[in-house]
């Protein structure tokens, strides 16, 4: 059994390694709605828990902390991003006896109602689009032993506007790792994220028409890019002492530069959490990197009640940005 947990969190240590970015790559991928967060717990800890984070919201930040639940579990949570932005999640899941746990999440944007443009009414038709961008998520996960867990997610991503669309397929994989060393609360994880095939737009939207010197037209097709997903490796510390839980997470990146985060959990009772965060940018270059900071420090809290038997987990987590206002996210899950 060791030597497969050795073998796994190699396997994924050196799938980040090959997946790395580098400057070449930034500002180049495509369905960049998998890099909105969801779960209360982990947009309020910046996502730097990867260790212990467990329920459904684990298929976004670390798919082995879905073995973590007990039972079946809902959960439905919605983030207000700016103006009319909505970040909409929800999932299901539950253990499958011994076999381990499995999931199924969906994340949509919603973008609000969009003005319709062409080259003869710039300032609009008088009608509307709605974008759609959605990624559904299926995870399975399991405890190799008392220790060391693992997850895998697979997931359909899909983006359309009126007459175009593009959709891919990734994968995420994770392990979580407790008490290294013999040392009670010490924790190590690694997660490899959005590894997939490429964003790739298609449509009627892209055919226009050409005319020559002898006014004669012919309809041609403009050819999309193929963008790469934006694939993640995260590699996270925890430990946990006397109620809290202290974590750091280091992201590489093969979009933009890589980015640090901390944060923290108080528990109180298994009832009350209180939890806080931060990211903190690598600056290699500061001249190019400060404006792109966009997240600030966050914070939150839940309350956890048992209710006729049912588990009833209430959460709210504030996350700042730099140029627009901050986010309100508010959850709910349900444990039976």
């Amino acid at each position: 059994m060791k030597s497969l947990i050795k073998i796994v969190m190699s396997s994924i240590l050196l799938l980040g390694i090959l997946s790395a970015g580098d400057e070449a790559r930034i500002g180049t991928s495509g369905a960049n709605q998998l890099l909105v967060p969801v779960g209360a717990r982990g947009v309020a800890m910046s996502g730097a828990d990867l260790v212990y984070s467990h329920g459904i919201e684990s298929s976004y930040w670390n798919p082995a902390g879905l073995s973590r639940i007990e039972g079946a579990t809902v959960l439905a949570s919605q983030m207000q991003m700016f103006g009319d932005v909505n970040v909409n999640f929800f999932g299901a899941g539950s253990k499958v006896g011994n076999s381990g746990a499995v999931g199924l999440t969906v994340k949509s944007i919603d973008l609000g109602d969009i003005p319709i443009t062409t080259v003869e009414a710039m300032d609009g038709t008088g009608s509307t689009f709605r974008p759609n961008m959605s990624t559904l998520s299926l995870t399975y996960a399991n405890a190799f032993s008392d220790k060391a867990r693992f997850g895998i997610s697979v997931k359909a991503i899909s983006e359309s506007i009126p007459r175009a669309s593009a959709s891919a397929f990734a994968l995420d994989a994770g392990v979580q790792y407790e008490n290294l060393n013999n040392i009670q609360g010490l924790g190590i994880a690694l997660a490899l994220k959005n590894i997939g095939t490429d964003m790739h737009y298609e449509g009627s939207g892209l055919t226009t028409t050409a005319t020559d010197d002898a006014n004669l037209s012919d309809f041609y097709n403009i050819e999309a890019s193929y963008d790469k997903l934006p694939s993640t490796f995260d590699m996270a510390v925890s430990y946990k002492v006397a109620g809290a839980t202290l974590a750091v997470t280091y992201t590489s990146h093969n979009f933009r530069y890589d980015d640090l985060t901390v944060g923290g959990e108080y528990q109180l009772m298994d009832m009350i959490f209180l939890r806080g965060g931060m990211s903190l940018p690598q600056l290699e270059d500061e001249s190019s990197q400060t404006d792109e900071v966009l997240g600030g420090v966050n914070f939150g809290a839940g309350l956890k009640y048992n209710l006729f038997g049912t588990n009833l987990l209430v959460e709210y987590t504030y996350r700042s940005q730099k140029y627009f206002d901050g986010n309100n996210l508010i959850s709910l899950s349900l444990g039976f």
